[in-house]
């Protein structure tokens, strides 16, 4: 009897023995198995973490929305929304072809909505705030948190930045893109500073379009005057310059002088042939080269002679007057002075055009809608932030229900 159980557990341990190797050549030849045998309780433990977690979550999400329904309908604070409409117009020419001034409401239009992306911009930016607000306590004041929505509004700490990004937060500005026309909406914790706040920005716009075109065509004016000082200055040295040029010369004029000189001495010459030719003539009838008749012939071509030589040494040589050297430069100094006259001339009609085209391209707002007093709260916002939240806690209900399909799968 006492021997009977040695001797089965030494059968087991033989057995026990021989069946090792034989999982280890089956742990040798199928390796992912036994890996997969390996992982699937620790991915089995995960799936029974995330869904009794993802069990749960009905009550989370419930929670969450009690909370966010509560927050939106109870404790938020009352917002309190101005609004305003304005389009930026060009005034119309009279006498504008029906054409031409269906031309003109489309660029106007489009010139509306470019100004209206400016203002989004500016009527954002810091200096714009400033203006609006030159006390910052009054606007931290205006914006502060209350007991107990204490998530909305501003801190006495807030940091500049912060209040810059709070304030944008409280403004839209939004071009229709139809019509042209823009809308001012601003937001506050009370009527009167919704109201207050719309009223100064719509001063800021004005003076913002105002600003922008009166500086543009100050600056066309200041060129287009400039230029036409400056070519009344090139006028009258050029004129200077001729009147001096007259007065060293007198009442000369070269280019007359040089052609009366050149018809004489043409004159000159043509008689200087003739007298030639009869001098040749008498010297064949007469065989005496000193004879009277060919003397006094001769006397005459070479007094003729002398006197062109001394025409033309008048005319263009270096002790005379130069006629060529002074006709060039009564005819550059003429040049200057007309090509002045004709720059001035310019200049004045693009001055007129240029005070002409700023007047046409004054820029005003036209109020299609002014501002009024909230008569009540506006409500639309507690509907969207919850309405937001609901879409928040869809999108967070499909990604774990992704997750957890994904794992029974695998």
């Amino acid at each position: 009897m006492t021997e009977h159980p040695s001797q089965a557990s030494q059968i087991t341990k033989t057995q026990t023995t021989r069946d090792r190797p034989q999982a280890a050549s089956r742990a040798l030849e199928n390796p992912e198995d036994d890996l997969a045998a390996v992982g699937s309780p620790r991915i089995h433990s995960l799936t029974q973490v995330l869904r009794s977690r993802f069990l749960n979550a009905p009550a989370a999400a419930a929670a969450f929305l009690l909370v966010a329904g509560l927050y939106c309908f109870a404790v938020g604070r009352d917002r309190y929304q101005a609004t305003s409409e304005f389009v930026i117009k060009q005034p119309i020419l009279p006498g504008t072809t029906p054409t031409v001034l269906g031309n003109m409401q489309s660029s106007s239009v489009l010139s509306s909505l470019e100004d209206g992306r400016y203002l989004q911009v500016y009527l954002k930016s810091k200096v714009v705030k400033e203006a609006v607000f030159p006390d910052q306590n009054l606007f931290l004041k205006s914006y502060a948190s209350l007991s107990p929505d204490i998530w909305s509004g501003l801190t006495s700490k807030a940091d500049p930045q912060y209040q810059l990004s709070f304030y944008r937060n409280q403004l839209n500005v939004i071009p229709q893109e139809l019509s042209g026309s823009i809308i001012l909406t601003t937001s506050a914790f009370n009527a009167a500073d919704a109201y207050s706040l719309n009223t100064k920005l719509l001063e800021q716009a004005q003076r913002f379009v105002n600003d922008v075109n009166q500086s543009i065509s100050a600056d066309q004016q200041n060129f287009a005057e400039q230029q036409v000082s400056y070519a009344q200055n090139r006028l009258t040295e050029a004129s200077t310059a001729l009147e001096a040029f007259q007065d060293r010369y007198g009442q000369l004029n070269p280019r007359a002088e040089q052609s009366a000189a050149a018809n004489f001495i043409t004159g000159l010459e043509s008689r200087l042939v003739d007298l030639k030719v009869e001098e040749a003539s008498l010297r064949r009838q007469y065989r005496d080269p000193d004879a009277p008749e060919v003397s006094y012939v001769a006397d005459q071509v070479s007094e003729l002679e002398r006197q062109i030589k001394e025409e033309r040494q008048k005319a263009v040589g270096a002790g005379g007057r130069d006629l060529n050297k002074l006709a060039n430069k009564s005819q550059r100094l003429e040049s200057d002075v007309s090509f002045a006259r004709e720059s001035l001339a310019s200049a004045m009609r693009a001055a007129d055009n240029s005070r002409m085209e700023s007047q046409r391209q004054l820029k005003f707002i036209v109020m299609l809608s002014k501002p009024q007093i909230p008569q009540g709260p506006d409500h639309s916002w507690r509907w969207k932030a919850f309405l937001s939240c609901i879409g928040v806690l869809i999108v967070i209900w499909g990604v774990f229900g992704f997750m957890l399909t994904a794992l029974r799968r695998d």
